[in-house]
């Protein structure tokens, strides 16, 4: 069993409170005291147990990130950028993943709760706004990586996904490019607002776009559905494919080029993320650029701020920027 308090009072020869004084207190002591309880901790290897004292406390110098799909290169820089702020401050930080299912994101919701972090960052797959609310109001809050419907108590950063989208549209019609699909998640409302983009680039036009949902945005996904592509008739096949992420535009690149179809003679294709992956295929892969990092910064600064104010009125969100990454899967070499 790991050493406690009470162990290194009896080896120190002192009593507990001088050894919690001495963990909590230190300037209270005196070097005698402090020298045998600093021996009595060195000889019995004893680590304090933060999260029991933070416990008694009723809080604790922590933080959580509740992500979507961990395993997606997105959200590992997302993440990054959300650890490197709470590091910086002086916060330590808690990861979850909820795999794209609804109860485990509440189940994760409910732990966090239940270990008494300060706050919570979390990127959603459903309107979490009514629970955080309720956590706010026992003094947790919170930060939604997204879009969120209005709110005084919790706070949000958002991406352009429907520029994104816009931008992603018209570049394909600037290019020739007409029977467009669109591969992306239903159940995710920023993939639904990066068609929405695409559909506004190409109202007017001559242009169709079709629809395949993809329920992971996997590289997986994209080996199937390009599989699928392979199939078709050559008449009947898209001339151009914007993919919810880049991940699922990788995977279709693969298996297109497996079965010797050109890109983007024969089909050009666009990502999402712009993650280190896209520049590194075969074909460098032409992406809407979101910041991962820079969004995670700005989420745990926001989360952080709150908790230094929790009176402070919540700032307007100003969403980032969508940037297009023009590459040779859509304009060759």
């Amino acid at each position: 069993m790991p050493a406690s308090v009470k162990d290194v009072a009896a080896l120190a020869g002192v009593s507990s409170s001088t050894v919690s004084n001495y963990l909590n207190h230190p300037h209270v002591l005196g070097e005698s005291s402090a020298a045998k309880v600093r021996a009595a901790i060195e000889q019995l290897g004893y680590v304090p147990n933060e999260s029991a004292r933070q416990l008694r406390a009723g809080s604790s110098k922590a933080l959580a990130l509740i992500l979507l799909d961990a395993w997606l290169p997105y959200f590992h820089e997302l993440s990054r950028g959300v650890e490197d702020v709470a590091r910086e401050e002086g916060w330590s930080l808690f990861f979850s993943n909820s795999n794209r299912d609804a109860d485990t994101e509440r189940r994760n919701i409910d732990m966090f709760e239940a270990h008494r972090v300060q706050g919570i960052v979390i990127y959603p797959l459903q309107d979490v706004v009514p629970r955080l609310e309720q956590l706010a109001d026992r003094g947790i809050r919170s930060v939604v990586v997204g879009p969120i419907p209005d709110s005084a108590m919790v706070g949000s950063v958002r991406f352009d996904d429907r520029g994104g989208g816009r931008l992603a549209g018209a570049h394909l019609l600037s290019i020739g490019r007409r029977r467009i699909l669109f591969l992306g998640a239903p159940s995710v409302s920023q993939s639904n607002d990066r068609l929405q983009g695409l559909r506004d680039a190409v109202d007017g036009s001559d242009a169709e776009v079709t629809v395949v949902d993809v329920p992971h945005l996997t590289t997986e996904d994209g080996l199937d559905i390009g599989a699928r592509i392979v199939e078709m008739p050559t008449a009947e096949r898209p001339d151009a494919i914007f993919a919810a992420n880049d991940m699922v535009a990788i995977g279709v690149l693969t298996q297109l080029l497996r079965h010797g179809i050109r890109v983007p003679e024969d089909i050009a294709l666009i990502g999402f993320d712009d993650v280190a992956q896209a520049h590194q295929s075969v074909v460098p892969l032409t992406s809407v650029r979101q910041p991962g990092y820079e969004i995670g910064r700005a989420a745990g600064a926001a989360l952080i701020r709150q908790l230094a104010d929790p009176t402070a009125d919540l700032p307007a969100p100003t969403p980032f920027a969508a940037e297009l990454v023009v590459r040779e899967s859509t304009v060759g070499r």
